[in-house]
């Protein structure tokens, strides 16, 4: 007897130490809830000294009181602090597209409640114990239940007040009528989960927020004004008129963001108040308005693209070094060429560069690849303007003006030329930002932000800069390479009969758009990318090679390899399986070595569009060369309703585990988990490690929506298998404030189905390629319409716009008919850049030229509107020169004509040399994520230039008219008709 009492003493001394040691033990749930709190501070008017003063953040505020509950950790803290606050610098907002699909499912859910007053339940003493001791899930009654306040920070507005609820929180809100508790940290409220005293999309379907927007509160800080539809003002009048005088909570995704009392009825009008940041601001009234289409979301996405970070930090370096090198190279042209006007327009350049960049940042846009490229062709549009100004002030200069007339007849002469070159490429982008995907729209907005501080730094700033040289006497004289070496400008001054040579330029025109139209009926919709066809795109990035760590060289394949795996997996599929059709993809090495065929990155093109089919069989073929987690799969894990699903209660009364999961043979100690749930996962395929599921599961409980399981106790026990290979295996949780023979019904919806929820989307989960793009037939006719209506409707906007500007159909159908030239010769050569991959014995000049079986996606429709607007700009130069030339006389003859090109040619060939040499800069160094939208851009720009003189120029020319036609003797009157 004396024996089992020591036993039972010093079980409970042991207790007694371990609980004491363990309330000493920094917990990682604590510190992960503190940094999960704002780190924005707030300043509070302080009553007592009259002044302003900054508080501490709430994530500040929850550290300091870590920091005092365990001095010795503080060290420790500290550390962990700075690698998160490391870590948050760097991160977005979630770590893995998968996080964002869960959040989409359940976010933006507006509700109400009617809180609890003080005083009012007997029930208010124990449910604060409950909450203490079981947690807010837990801690309710059929009738009443904790939501958590989303910031305290909104509810007090000076430093008295925060002193007030540090120091008493009940007491500060049973003043206001409100029943709050603290626990872990965070703020409860009480409120009523009764029918009559909620207005909630379970208690009452079919209604909704119809609208939403930014309002301001009664104290004038920003708020969330909503309308409700006619059925939810009817319910929410309903609610209001029977609570007069009570409180009503507006909760947000179960958390309450205010509760204002009730004055009167309240039905179709509402405000969500809060401590609202503008990106907060921004985020919740879009959720709101989203929730008119929530009841028609899909459960998988109809597109998704997603890039990991990695590559997508590899694309951006590339592309904005690229864009530092188009910049300085264009820059040092202009130097050499037009000397200190080269000067000016480098500082118009910078200051284009100074407007551009702080127009996307007050438009919160963002560094995108396809933005990156609107950036370097606006750098190489902006010096046009300047080359077209320098040209004719060249030109004033050489007839015998003064410096200061040349100067300002030259910006005057060149205003229209650069005002309807401007506008038709805003014209372009106008049509793309409103018809355009957002990476489209992207595009669109920065080279459309790009054309109007264009023309302000051509036509404001260079002017502002030569009027002050001019005007302190800074610039008496403007030289140029070609007044400084005159063979330069006899060179740039051909004096060439070039309608002599129209039936040439007809054979080679000819040539081009007949190869395009071929090449369009010869690949038909092999030229058409995922985009348009449907399917799923796949960028494999492998790992570093183990057997050289420290260089950090990667594992390499050659293309040949990686199409017979994928092959493989297509001929290894059953015939009516998706798979199959992966006979037909393409692979396409990403930046290979010297060979043209070896990388360590491949892109993997099908029309398969069971994007989760062919990730996963590309996982387990690549098994050996990735980086990643494959999706786990387990018996009975299809089950939905957990009746089916193999989750147990751990209700044993000797405390083991095989009784219970209805496996007798495993007699594991599983006591400490009494009341909690045990999950089965049998038949694990492929098999893992212990570490690894531990890892999967962990990650997962520190997402937002799953915030609420951290802090539980959790264990895996291999039942078949070693650590390092689990094949089966039961994983057992419990929850200190919730237990299977004390409430069955919490139980099983707060504990299990919440646990088994939560092991099937961190088994099933696979960590996001390096790059993944998918669509379905739907989005993919989708964006085939908005490509068909996007350049119809650029070219009718384009032809009014000429028509009105240069007075004639003439001159519109002739640029009309230069647009279909050059986009035929882009079109057709651009399949046959795809023939030309194939070939194996082009695979030399493949590789050096950096050819890619290049196809007609989004980015290519935008190269192809984007060339229409610039080849419009090069053509409308040569053809405003005729229209300056031919004056009032009825017709352009060919004499002027000629002479027109003549002196145009100059500025014809800078300004698309400038802009080829940007491209072809983007080309060579931007990276694989712009090279077909800057291989588009090369040959468009290149076939523009030659259609402006070659094409539109002719078309201009009437037969039969020469230039005696318009001949007129001294005091003739030339009338037309």
């Amino acid at each position: 007897m004396a024996l089992a009492m020591e036993a039972a003493q010093a079980e409970t001394d042991y207790e007694a130490a371990r609980a004491q040691i363990a309330s000493r033990s920094l917990s990682s749930d604590e510190v992960r809830r503190a940094l999960r709190l704002s780190d924005e501070g707030k300043r509070l008017f302080d009553e007592e000294t009259k002044e302003q003063v900054k508080l501490p953040s709430a994530r500040q505020r929850a550290l300091d009181r870590l920091r005092e509950d365990y001095p010795d950790q503080q060290d420790r803290l500290d550390t962990l602090l700075a690698k998160y606050q490391e870590y948050e610098s760097i991160r977005t907002t979630l770590d893995d597209p998968a996080d964002l699909e869960r959040l989409l499912r359940a976010s933006g859910v507006l509700s109400f409640r009617i809180t609890v007053d003080p005083g009012t339940v007997p029930e208010e003493a124990q449910l604060r114990a409950d909450l203490q001791e079981k947690g807010p899930r837990a801690a309710r009654t059929p009738d009443m239940a904790w939501f958590k306040l989303n910031k305290i920070d909104g509810w007090y507005n000076n430093a008295q007040q925060l002193a007030f609820l540090s120091r008493d929180p009940v007491g500060f809100f049973s003043g206001r009528d409100y029943i709050v508790e603290e626990y872990n940290g965070e703020y409860y409220m009480l409120a009523w989960d009764i029918r009559g005293s909620k207005l909630t999309p379970e208690s009452s379907r079919g209604w909704k927020v119809s609208k939403a927007f930014q309002g301001q509160d009664q104290l004038g800080r920003p708020a969330i004004n909503f309308l409700m539809d006619p059925r939810g003002a009817t319910l929410l009048g309903e609610l209001t008129e029977a609570h007069v005088g009570d409180s009503m909570a507006v909760l947000l995704d179960d958390e309450i963001y205010t509760a204002p009392n009730l004055n009167g009825r309240i039905s179709r009008n509402g405000q969500i108040m809060g401590d609202f940041s503008p990106t907060e601001l921004a985020y919740i009234i879009r959720v709101l308005n989203a929730g008119s289409l929530q009841n028609k979301l899909s459960p998988a996405p109809i597109s998704r693209n997603a890039i990991g970070p990695e590559l997508g930090l590899d694309y951006l370096k590339q592309g904005l070094g690229a864009g530092i090198i188009a910049l300085i190279s264009v820059s040092l042209f202009m130097v050499v060429y037009y000397f200190r006007c080269g000067v000016i327009a480098v500082v118009a350049l910078g200051c284009n560069a100074l407007l551009l960049l702080g127009a996307m940042s007050t438009l919160s846009a963002t560094f995108t690849l396809p933005g990156i490229a609107g950036i370097v062709l606006t750098f190489g549009m902006a010096v046009d303007s300047n080359v077209l100004i320098f040209e004719r002030i060249r030109e004033e200069l050489r007839e015998g003006r003064e410096t200061k007339a040349a100067v300002r007849l030259g910006f005057s002469k060149a205003m229209s030329s650069i005002v309807d070159g401007n506008v038709t490429n805003l014209i372009v982008c106008i049509v793309l930002a409103n018809v355009g995907t957002q990476e489209i729209k992207g595009f669109a907005i920065t080279l459309g932000v790009g054309v109007l501080t264009t023309m302000f730094s051509a036509l404001v700033a260079s002017r502002l800069v030569f009027n002050v040289l001019l005007e302190l006497k800074l610039m008496k004289k403007i030289r140029m390479l070609p007044s400084s070496i005159p063979a330069v400008e006899r060179a740039f001054e051909p004096g060439v009969n070039w309608l002599s040579l129209r039936w040439v330029f007809i054979f080679v025109s000819a040539i081009y758009m007949g190869l395009g139209v071929f090449m369009i009926v010869m690949q038909r919709g092999e030229m058409m990318d995922t985009e348009f066809r449907g399917g799923t795109q796949v960028t494999l990035q492998f790992k570093t090679d183990d057997a050289t760590p420290e260089e950090d060289d990667r594992l390499t394949l050659t293309r040949q390899e990686v199409e017979d795996r994928v092959v493989a997996i297509a001929q290894s599929a059953a015939p009516d399986s998706p798979l199959a059709d992966l006979a037909s993809a393409q692979v396409l090495p990403l930046d290979p070595d010297s060979s043209g065929v070896r990388s360590d990155r491949f892109m993997i093109k099908s029309v398969v569009t069971n994007e989760q089919a062919v990730i996963e069989s590309l996982m387990v073929a690549f098994a050996d060369e990735l980086d990643n987690r494959p999706p786990l799969t387990f018996a009975g894990q299809r089950a939905e309703e957990l009746a089916q699903a193999p989750v147990f209660p751990l209700s044993n009364p000797r405390g083991l585990l095989g009784p219970d999961i209805g496996r007798p043979q495993y007699l594991n100690d599983v006591s400490e988990f009494a009341g909690g749930v045990a999950i089965l996962l049998e038949n694990i395929d492929p098999a893992t490690t212990k570490e690894g599921l531990e890892a999967r599961l962990n990650r997962l409980r520190e997402q937002p929506d799953y915030s609420d399981t951290a802090g539980r106790t959790v264990e895996i026990v291999v039942l078949e298998g070693t650590d390092s290979a689990v094949e089966s295996a039961v994983v057992l949780v419990s929850d200190e404030a919730i237990d299977y023979l004390q409430n069955e019904n919490i139980w099983e919806q707060d504990l299990a189905q919440r646990e088994w929820d939560l092991l099937r989307d961190a088994l099933g989960q696979t960590t996001t390629l390096a790059s993944v793009q998918s669509f379905s037939a739907a989005m993919a006719g989708t964006f085939r319409a908005k490509a068909v209506v996007s350049v119809v409707l650029s070219l009718m906007l384009i032809l009014i716009y000429v028509w009105v500007r240069f007075g004639s159909v003439r001159y519109s159908l002739a640029a009309i008919a230069c647009l279909m030239h050059d986009c035929l010769t882009c079109i057709g050569l651009i399949a046959l850049a795809e023939i030309v991959y194939k070939l194996p014995a082009a695979e030399s000049i493949v590789a050096t030229l950096g050819i890619q079986p290049f196809k007609i996606d989004l980015n290519m429709i935008a190269a192809l509107l984007t060339i229409i607007g610039y080849s419009l700009n090069d053509t409308i130069i040569v053809m405003d020169r005729i229209r300056e030339m031919k004056g009032r006389l009825p017709y352009a003859t060919d004499k002027i004509i000629n002479q027109s090109i003549n002196m145009t040619i100059s500025r014809t060939v800078i300004t698309s040399g400038t802009t080829l040499l940007a491209i072809l800069i983007l080309y060579a160094f931007g990276g694989e994520g712009v090279r077909g939208f800057a291989f588009a851009m090369l040959i468009g720009v290149g076939v523009g230039t030659y259609s402006s003189i070659a094409v539109a120029a002719p078309l201009v020319w009437q037969r039969g008219h020469t230039e005696q036609d318009n001949e007129a003797t001294p005091g003739t009157t030339i009338t037309t008709t």
